[in-house]
């Protein structure tokens, strides 16, 4: 006679907090991104978890197995009495180009720690999520000239920014009448971001640097709708539906202006806020036999309606398209069909919500995801391999050529239960 085992808490836990202090340093990057020098940084679209293969496309994807929150009302598909937890790193290199751009400091690379997140049913139709994942990242440095007085004179400049937003989140999803999943996502954003302007004198001496700390918080609400069916004894569809509104994020600004004998000549503290616009999106997914599943997304964000605080950039509307393919190899045993393994294509288009020197600011590219599920334990795993442009070099502006290979990680125990027994 023998029972399932509870899920073990001693086991989980050293990871946990192991994950969460690697992910919480894995926003010191070494990559340059020019582009996050403007408003709160480079804003995520790339979602480390299980439709990552398949260009993050995944508002009407449901899984039984993986954790998906590119909508919230996806959890409802997790299998009851299950335990997730799953873990995203991220590796990318990147080669710029451009006039402005060095021809022999052209390249970067680094590997962070991008998503951390826990899920299982709480009841039979609903299932639940926490996770800590970044909302906005904020990474470049540049040097350049600035002119000083009337006579034409310039002196050298150093200019940095680095920081993010973080996004500690709790998603549910609860299923009604076996076809419609309604969801939620409660999120609070915090994180700073500092950017440095120092002008310098003989040398590397620092003649005036400036240097500006803003915190954000508050907290952001997301919201998800599918409805499930299938057509025939072979084909499955689901439609998928996001949405999110404004949102003002508080701010408090620090600014210290100091000399080059380190004395600060000003210091100034202001708070405000700062709007994250409303967002929608729509998805659908279409699988035959079980094996073969088709999605698309399509999502927008009203960024036009912001204004700017600089000349320099504009604010537009944030467009991504994007479409996926899978393919899942299943087996039969004791009456149960599990997945073995699966093989995932995409390819994605992004209007990025930023207009640089009157140029459109967009980024294009593809993945390839291969995943194995594991016979003998409860792990999975998924690597990913991504391959975009971002950018352009007209009218004197950069482009950034970048390769990503994300992992995630996945384990899937039975939550502590009594079971049943079987002779």
């Amino acid at each position: 006679m023998t029972q399932p085992n509870g899920f073990s808490f001693l086991r989980i836990w050293p990871t946990t907090i192991l994950s969460v202090l690697l992910i919480s340093t894995g926003y010191a990057q070494t990559n340059n991104s020019p582009y996050s020098i403007h408003a709160i940084g480079d804003i995520t679209d790339n979602i480390i978890n299980r439709t990552s293969g398949m260009a993050s496309t995944g508002i009407a994807y449901r899984n039984n197995r993986y954790i998906i929150t590119n909508n919230p009302a996806s959890l409802s598909a997790l299998d009851n009495q299950f335990f997730a937890g799953e873990i995203g790193v991220n590796s990318q290199y990147v080669d710029y180009s451009g006039s402005s751009v060095s021809q022999t400091n052209h390249q970067a690379s680094d590997i962070t720690f991008k998503r951390i997140s826990f899920g299982t049913k709480i009841f039979k139709h609903w299932g639940s999520a926490v996770g800590l994942v970044p909302f906005s990242e904020e990474n470049y440095e540049y040097s350049g000239t600035r002119p000083i007085g009337y006579n034409g004179g310039t002196l050298p400049t150093y200019d940095q920014g680095y920081g993010g937003i973080n996004k500690v989140f709790w998603a549910n999803g609860y299923e009604f009448f076996h076809h419609l999943s309604i969801g939620v996502t409660t999120s609070y954003l915090f994180g700073s971001i500092e950017n440095k302007n120092i002008i310098l004198g003989q040398g590397t001496s620092v003649y005036l640097s400036k240097n500006n700390n803003t915190f954000y918080r508050n907290l952001y609400v997301d919201y998800g709708l599918q409805y499930y069916a299938s057509i025939n004894a072979h084909w499955d569809f689901t439609l998928g539906a996001v949405y999110a509104n404004q949102t003002a994020l508080n701010t408090e600004t620090n600014i210290n202006v100091i000399n080059l004998d380190s004395a600060v000549l000003r210091s100034t503290q202001t708070v405000g806020s700062y709007n994250i616009p409303t967002s929608y999106g729509l998805g659908i997914s279409v699988t035959k036999d079980k094996k073969y599943t088709f999605v698309a997304d399509y999502k927008f964000q009203n960024w036009s309606d912001l204004t700017t605080s600089t000349g320099d950039f504009f604010y537009k509307n944030s467009q991504r398209a994007s479409v996926g393919f899978e393919i899942s190899k299943k087996k039969l045993a004791y009456n149960t069909l599990y997945e073995t393994n699966f093989f995932q294509a995409g390819f994605y288009y992004n209007k990025t919500y930023l207009i640089v020197n009157g140029t459109p600011i967009n980024d294009i590219g593809g993945s390839v995801g291969l995943g194995v599920n594991s016979k003998r334990t409860p792990m999975s795993f998924l690597v990913v391999l991504q391959y975009g442009i971002k950018g352009t070099t007209y009218n004197n502006l950069l482009r950034e050529n970048y390769v990503n290979l994300s992992f995630v990680f996945s384990l899937r125990e039975l939550w502590y239960t009594q079971g049943r027994k079987f002779d």
